[in-house]
Formats: C-alpha cells, structure tokens, sequence
C-alpha cells in the first residue's frame, strides 16, 4: 500500500486475520494451536499434486516485482517465482527464518572495512524459465531490475526509497545520470554495491523482490531494461521466472514483437486466477531456500472469506491463504479436538494502530494525544478481531521481536487491564489547549465533529469505532465517521489532503527483520504522501502543510536525524538499543500513534495439506512448504 506496503490486512475481512498461538480464546498468544515447523521429516513429506487455493483480494500489481508491496504477492515472489542474491528460507525464526541467506549469491556477501562497499559473487549455471531456458542469469540483470526500481514510473507504489542509500541511485531516478555509480559489474558473476553511507541492512535489500533479475531481451539487445521494456503497467503479464516455478504459459512468452503485441502469460489473469506450474529450468541442487513440494498451484481471486473456508472445510479448496479465521470459525477450530490440527496461529510481526494527524486540531495538542492512549479501552478493541488469540495488545510501536525485546515490559500509559483509565486522561486532558476550563473535557470547538476516517461496515471495524467513539467521547470528542472500502480507506489515510485527523484501521507488516522497515516509513518525512505511511504527517514543513491545505504556523515535530542514527549502526545490541530509545521518545515526546495490537497470521487449511511451516520473513503461511497427501490430483 505505498511508498509502503503490504498493507497488513488489505481487506476488511483480514482485519480478523489476527494472530496468535491461540487454544482457547481465554488463552493467549503462548498457547500453539498447530505446530510452526516441518510437520514431517524432509525425507518423508510428499511431492506432487495441484493445490487449489484462494485469495480474497488480488494482488496490489499484477506481479510486478518492483511495483509490488503487499505480503501476499511477496511470499509468491519468494516461494515459487523469482530467486534473489539473498533471500529467506520460509522457516521459523529459530530455523533461521528471518536471516537473509544466499541464494542467487553464491555465499554471503563481503562488506569493506569502512562498511561503504559490499561485494556479491553469483552462482553459475542459474538459468532462466522458459522461453529463456538457454540464458543464464548474470550480474547485469540484477543492475537492470535495480535502475527498474529506480524509475518512478515503473516502481510507481513500490518502495525504491530503501535503495538510496546506494550511491548515484537517487541521482539516476531523477534523471541527473545515466547509470547508478554505486552498481558494477567487474564480470558476469560479481556484483560491487557502494553506498554513501554505511548500512548494515543491504543484504536484505538484495533479499526484496524488486532486485530479482529481468533477462535482456535477445531480439532487442539496447533495451535498457530488457524483457520489461515498454512493459511500465504490466510486467507482470510477462514476468520470466527463475524460481522453482512460472506462470502456466511462459514458454508461450514472444519478445520479439512490440511489447504491445507480445502475447501475456495464460496463467495470470489479474482480479481471477493466477496458474503456476514448474519452472523446467530450475535445479534444486543450486536452491538450499525452498521445499517446492507442489506440482500446480491454482489460484482463484475474489469471494466471500467465509463461503471460502466453507470451501476448505468441504474439501473443494485446500487453503484461503488471506481468508483469516471469521469470529464463529475460531471458536469452532479452538474447541472441537478434531479441528484443532488443522488451525495455525502464530506471530505475524506486524502491528495495528490508531494514527494520529498533527497537523489537525485538536490533534496537534501533544496532551490530546496522550489522554486518548489513556482513555482507550484496548481489551475491548481486541476482542472483535478473536481475543487474545488475535496478539499481545500493544504499549509501543515497533513489535518486540524486532527490539530484541528490549522494550517487552515498557509501557508509558499503563491502565487496569489495558482497559482504559478516564480519570488519568482527563487529567491529561486538563492541561489541552482545548480544555479551556480545565475540566478534563476537551470544550473547544475544534472538539467537536472530528473527522476518522475507517473500514467498510464488517467485522471488527464497527465494534471498534463504537469503542473508540464512547471512550474517547467521555473526553467530550465527537467524530464525523467516513466509512471506505479497505483499501480506498487506506488511500484516504495516506492523502494529507483528506484532513483525517484520526485513521483506526490502519496496520503495518515489517519487509524485513529490523525496525528500520518499521519506524522510518511510519515516522520519517520518507513516509510522507506521495510515499505511503507516514499519516501522522511527521516532519512536515511549513511549505508542505500549505500546499495541503493546512495551517502551515503549526509546528511538527521532525525525528528523521534520529532515525538516520539508527540506520547507520550494524546489526547487534547498538542497532536494537537505538531503535528502542527512538521508540520510547516517539511514545512519550511525540505521540502521534495509539498502538493497539501486535498482530497475528491465522490460517485453516484442508485436510489433504499434510505439511505446514511458518514463515517468520513472510509473517504467513510458506506457500513452498506446504504438501499433500500423496495420491492427491
């Protein structure tokens, strides 16, 4: 959703995709329902057969690497259709599944003493799916997805912003030169990466799927950015694998013509299915990534989640992958012992929030903010999405497994329970601007008809505007409530031109393990609109809030050199201590957020699935490690 994301939970209904290792719903996150490894010994899991899955909403860019910033068409990415110079194994994180490890690379790569420099040596032999099964990959196809994510139009929604670090990058998207200085290719199998200041994070950089390699094209060898050229809107119709799978049709694939009349893959049609079959090129002797259990994967878009799991649970579908698990049947799953095994929960890694916008009165009064994490009732907002079963309520921004779980018992706005404390928000309130007789009522007019922008009319969203409306109206609040289509609501959030001054329904999913995917999208002026993220309007200027409309004497608060400092430091107990201090200062300096909840992924599988593991990278289910039973079509 962006300049950032995989939005977390793109449809309404993911809102109830909560996650957890529930039981019972009293029990809470520490509670496994379902096991999160290898369900079998690697030798004994079943190869072959045709999952047939769904999805309720399509992917944000029709496959498109460097367009595409949603988890789902991610785990796609890493799973089956695009290999990397690192990449992520599809494991929990005590298997390593949050580490970036070689895959394209032919080991990790090697970081100069001033940590400006970092040097990857390819595997060889690595060839590409059909109609390219004779062309092997080489360095200069990783450059070329590179500048491909450089050009603003092509990655137009993506996340190119990671990558300026990288030195000439943002010189080459803005058109100022003609190659980016910071990528050389010495030979076919070495990349030199330079950038202009240390970042201990560019080998997951190197992990994402907008650096995946697009093959020249041999029938137009200046296209600068091969096979992709005059494909701006829809590479990926004619996206050429080098995963363990492809799209049916890609030996169909003809780049000989105009790109307006080359014929697209047969096996994707954006908004119905999307059709992968094996990549003949591939040889898993080079893959140490990937199980690739399945043969076909038949994936159908679009539907009602609960008619879909009712699907799995007939056995006409093996999985809903962005289903989630609807209010009656978790309590199904968690209760009857025969249903049990065939529920899995576990830690997403992302987070749900209430963002605040500063630039909107009465917003912009930092002990308004803060009376309103006082005053919310977080268990009751909890409890629509399932519960405890739905993740740990949180206190702070950035979810504990990301801070090494430094900031685990810190929480600035403690109340009983989590359930809200009135009387320390109106003394909160008492010291507003807007409280004009100190009361602890928020009196003044800008008080009144606030507007919040939220979610469609389903599940959890209108229990939790009715919560968020009653606590908050204690404070004498009222809302003027726009209700959009999920990912129209999103769109509304992330334009300052809107003026919502308060986004509920809003979430985040990390691209990688470090807090750096987190805070500086969400906080950094990088975030701000045309970017997606930062809907709190973080670091604003005064030209800004004018071109937008708004009073532009208001004073932001800025904490992008704080966030620069962080972003330099290695990985280790520095890098985690930083991000960790920067949290705290967000949380009780700026104010801009009401956490609510460190998120869940939920997941009902069919009974012919034999074999499910836990993605921590993809914070889902690893769609390259699930397997059926043997004898299945």
């Amino acid at each position: 959703m962006s300049k950032r994301l995989k939005l977390l939970a793109l449809v309404a209904v993911l809102g109830l995709t909560a996650m957890a290792c529930g039981g019972a719903e009293e029990e809470g996150p520490g509670a496994e329902t379902g096991p999160t490894g290898v369900t079998a010994p690697e030798e004994e899991i079943p190869v072959g057969g045709t999952l047939k899955a769904a999805i309720v909403s399509d992917v944000s860019a029709g496959f498109d690497p460097q367009k595409e910033y949603y988890q789902l068409s991610w785990e796609f990415f890493r799973c089956c259709l695009t290999r990397t110079l690192m990449n992520y194994n599809g494991m929990p994180v005590d298997q390593g599944g949050t580490d970036a490890q070689p895959d394209l690379a032919a080991e990790p790569p090697e970081q100069s003493a001033d940590g400006l420099t970092w040097t990857f040596k390819l595997k060889t032999g690595i060839m590409y799916a059909p109609p390219f099964e004779d062309v092997e990959v080489h360095t200069q196809d990783i450059i070329r997805a590179v500048e491909r994510t450089a050009d603003p139009e092509a990655s137009l929604g993506g996340y190119p912003f990671y990558y300026s670090p990288i030195e000439g990058f943002d010189a080459f998207s803005e058109g100022e030169a003609d190659s980016i200085s910071g990528l050389e290719a010495p030979d076919d199998y070495t990349l030199v990466v330079t950038t202009t200041r240390p970042a201990g994070d560019i080998p997951n950089l190197f992990a994402m799927p907008a650096t995946a390699p697009i093959p020249p094209n041999p029938d137009n060898p200046d296209a600068r950015l091969g096979v992709a050229e005059g494909h701006t809107e829809d590479y990926g119709r004619y996206l050429v694998s080098t995963g363990p799978y492809m799209f049916e049709g890609s030996e169909s694939l003809d780049f000989s013509l105009p790109p307006e009349d080359q014929p697209t893959l047969s096996g994707v049609e954006v908004g119905k299915f999307y059709t992968l079959v094996r990549n003949p090129s591939y040889d898993p002797a080079t893959d140490t990534l990937r199980g690739a259990y399945i043969d076909r994967y038949e994936v159908a878009v679009g539907g009602d989640p609960v008619d879909l799991l009712n699907k799995v649970e007939a056995g006409d579908l093996d999985i809903c992958i962005d289903c989630g698990t609807p209010p009656d049947f978790l309590r199904r799953y968690q209760t009857d012992p025969d249903l049990q095994q065939f529920l899995h929960i576990n830690p997403s890694g992302g987070n749900r929030y209430i963002s605040l916008n500063l630039a909107v009165p009465p917003m912009d009064d930092i002990h308004v903010r803060k009376a309103l994490n006082l005053a919310l009732d977080k268990d009751a907002m909890r409890k629509p999405r399932g519960g405890p079963a739905a993740g740990d309520i949180a206190t702070h921004i950035v979810p504990d497994a990301l801070l090494n779980n430094l900031l685990v018992d810190y929480d600035p706005y403690p109340t009983p329970n989590f359930q809200g404390d009135i009387e320390a928000a109106k003394a909160e309130m008492a010291q507003s601007k807007y409280d004009t007789d100190g009361d602890g009522i928020c009196d003044a007019p800008e008080c009144k008809d606030i507007l919040m922008v939220v979610s469609e009319a389903s599940p959890p969203y209108p229990e939790q505007t009715a919560i968020i409306q009653d606590n908050w109206g204690e404070l004498g609040l009222t809302f003027n409530v726009k209700q959009f289509e999920h990912t129209t609501m999103y769109s509304k959030c992330s334009d300052p031109a809107t003026k919502a001054a308060v986004c509920p329904s809003v979430g985040w999913l990390p691209d990688y393990f470090d807090a750096a995917t987190v805070i500086p999208p969400l906080f950094g002026t990088e975030g701000l609109y045309p970017a997606y993220g930062n809907l709190s309007l973080l670091g604003a200027d005064a030209e800004y809030l004018e071109e937008y409309g708004y009073d532009p004497t208001i004073e932001i608060p800025n904490v992008d050199d704080r966030i620069e400092e962080c972003k330099v430091i290695p990985f280790g107990d520095e890098r985690f201590e930083c991000w960790a201090n920067l949290d705290r200062y967000l949380m009780e300096e700026v104010v801009n957020w009401v956490p609510l909840l460190f998120d869940t992924s939920r997941v009902i599988l069919g009974e012919r699935i034999v074999n499910f593991v836990h993605s921590a990278s993809a914070g889902m289910e690893a769609l390259d490690r699930l397997a059926l039973a043997e004898g299945s079509a």
